[in-house]
């Protein structure tokens, strides 16, 4: 659910990139006094795990012309609490945008909004909302799905109501908002259920790495359930990835393309002079654009990217992983220098 550079106005776009940034700088100030040393390194391990997570695109069902995939950040504020949740899968986005070209350079501000800023804290509210009281399995794991579809519905509504205020829609606001939420409803039911399974995991194992502890009884230690964690990241980047369908998102299939459609026309009207620029400025600079091998130097204005074998693929999900990892901790080794420097 990346949005594109086309589908937003420069003045939206540079009003949300300010709100993300007051935003992120809140949350900032807030997990200060949380990140201990045990977290950090369970906040970038769980990065590179939903960074890889999200590079495998399911064929929705009953939609062959389209896919989705996880966002994470339900996972992420149920395992860390909100406030980290949300510095983790943002870490996300900024990785994904500035060195794969996945998602708009002028739309950054908006996927922050989005997939990470809305969904983690609404959906670990209503998560917080079900599970209240005495504890039951049933009970949380119905919580996990429905969280995980509530707030993919609230930020699927987001994307139209954006490119409605950017002016750059050509077809009724409704039509639109329907079909986004009407797609990212099926996206929401399957990441519910992997969200659920990597909970399952985690009560199995060590419970209480969880912020709001789960019951049970541990069975390893914390390093080897972040080694686990380690090895299914680079299992899911590596090699599922390689599985991943290549029918556009839930988003593109929404407003840009349909292979079942062959005379679909897009939905999207924008030429913006400003919006062509940072398309090129993105493509010139992106290190493996689409996770895909470059065609052109660095800066050359090329086609920025080809058709490249399976290894580049699985090349770029071990690198994107590993650069979550890394921007995380230093994100969050500078915010725990300045609480100890304030103390």
């Amino acid at each position: 659910m990346h949005m594109a550079n086309e589908l937003l106005s420069v003045p939206v776009a540079a009003g949300s990139a300010a709100i993300a940034a007051a935003g992120l700088g809140f949350i900032c100030r807030k997990v200060r006094q949380i990140i201990t040393a045990e977290k950090l390194a369970l906040m970038g391990i769980l990065g590179a795990f939903v960074f890889a997570a999200q590079m495998v695109n399911f064929q929705l069902p009953a939609m062959p012309g389209t896919s989705g995939h996880m966002v994470g950040a339900v996972l992420l504020a149920i395992i860390l609490g909100p406030h980290m949740g949300a510095i983790v899968i943002s870490s996300v986005v900024i990785i994904q945008c500035l060195i794969f070209q996945d998602g708009g350079l002028l739309a950054l501000g908006c996927n922050i909004i989005n997939i990470a800023l809305v969904p983690s804290y609404l959906g670990y509210f209503l998560y917080r909302t079900v599970t209240a009281g005495p504890f039951n399995s049933l009970r949380a794991y119905v919580g996990a799905v429905l969280a995980c579809v509530i707030a993919m519905q609230g930020s699927a509504a987001l994307v139209p109501v954006q490119a409605a205020l950017s002016g750059v829609l050509a077809v009724p606001f409704t039509t639109f908002l329907i079909t986004m939420l009407g797609v990212h409803l099926l996206v929401g039911l399957v990441e519910g259920l992997i969200t659920v399974a990597v909970l399952g995991y985690l009560q199995q194992v060590r419970p209480d790495i969880v912020v709001n502890s789960l019951p049970g009884k541990v069975r390893l230690s914390k390093k080897a359930v972040l080694a686990t964690l380690v090895i299914f990241t680079i299992v899911i980047g590596a090699g599922i990835s390689l599985l991943a369908s290549d029918k556009p998102d839930g988003l593109e299939w929404s407003y840009a393309e349909r292979p079942d459609q062959p005379d679909f026309e897009g939905i999207i009207s924008n030429d913006s002079p400003t919006i062509a620029a940072a398309d090129k400025l993105q493509a010139r600079y992106s290190l493996l654009p689409d996770y895909s091998l470059r065609s052109s130097v660095i800066g050359d204005t090329a086609e920025n990217h080809v058709e490249a074998s399976a290894g580049w693929t699985s090349f770029a999900g071990v690198v994107g992983s590993a650069a979550t990892m890394v921007l995380i901790w230093l994100i969050a080794r500078v915010l725990r220098k300045k609480e100890r420097l304030q103390a």
